[in-house]
């Protein structure tokens, strides 16, 4: 299960509701950013060096910068497209505020994609509302729209990943538990209580995890906890037995020894290395 990125950042460059004419022709003009095309309306066809696409209406092509590509649309029905242009980074931060930048080479998302059913009748509004509301040089449209922008990545990862032919039905019973133990990461959870709960085996559940996740309910409740025992760290004046308390440790030892395995120092280390 490939994740989204971490502490994503995005520029906006230009987004279009672009109707075009029959027998029309063109070139995709700026390959330097990351482009998404929700296919509105009409018939066509996209060429790529590797392939031709015969397009229409609710496919989604994702570019990826560098990606050259010529399109043309049909004697008949020409083709409306929701063209979103934008630059993407992932930033590293710390608790000074002093986060390092990285421009974002590709999403782990397919070229094409063609959700269907509820799922693209969705999409397809949520194009639209981002088409209808974007306002160059507006600050407040900006904010708007960059909310409805990763609410869209967010679907579309959610899109890519139901529609994966190893998708099986217990995809949606991992989902749920997933969600589960990031919600209640600071109650006491047992594996074999959430198991229970959905009415299937600690064995099957732990295969849930290891065939999605790649790794098992209790390794991923792990990393939830020291991810958010981090911040406690960083960003309050919490003690470490309190810390522990709120992140779902039993006690001050079990939380330090846990959080060594996976940092590779004790917990008052990270501490006293941002001089909080």
């Amino acid at each position: 299960m490939e994740e989204i990125p971490q502490n994503l950042v995005m520029d906006i460059h230009w987004i279009h509701d672009k109707t075009t004419f029959p027998h029309w022709t063109d070139i995709r003009q700026n390959t330097s950013v990351h482009s998404l095309y929700w296919i509105q309306e009409g018939e066509g066809a996209f060429r790529t060096e590797k392939a031709e696409h015969l397009v229409s209406p609710d496919m989604l092509f994702y570019l990826r910068p560098g990606l050259s590509m010529e399109m043309s649309s049909g004697g008949l029905e020409p083709l409306r497209i929701t063209m979103i242009l934008l630059s993407l980074y992932t930033l590293s931060p710390s608790a000074h505020n002093q986060g390092r930048v990285q421009p974002l080479h590709t999403l782990p998302l397919p070229f094409l994609m063609t959700p269907g059913g509820e799922r693209g009748r969705a999409l397809g509004q949520l194009f639209r509302r981002i088409a209808a509301g974007w306002v160059p040089g507006s600050s407040g449209s900006q904010i708007r729209t960059q909310a409805l922008l990763y609410q869209l990545i967010y679907e579309l990862f959610q899109a890519k990943d139901s529609g994966h032919p190893d998708r099986g039905q217990g995809y949606e019973l991992f989902v749920r538990m997933k969600e589960e133990l990031e919600r209640r990461y600071s109650e006491p959870l047992q594996i074999r209580e959430l198991a229970l709960r959905y009415g299937v085996s600690s064995s099957y559940a732990r295969s849930l995890f290891q065939r999605y996740l790649h790794k098992s309910p209790k390794e991923y409740l792990s990393e939830i906890r020291y991810e958010h025992a981090k911040k406690q760290l960083l960003y309050t004046r919490l003690t470490l037995k309190e810390v522990a308390a709120a992140c779902g440790y039993s006690d001050e030892f079990h939380f330090s020894k846990a959080f060594k395995q996976l940092s590779g120092h004790p917990p008052s280390k990270l501490r006293s290395l941002d001089g909080t």
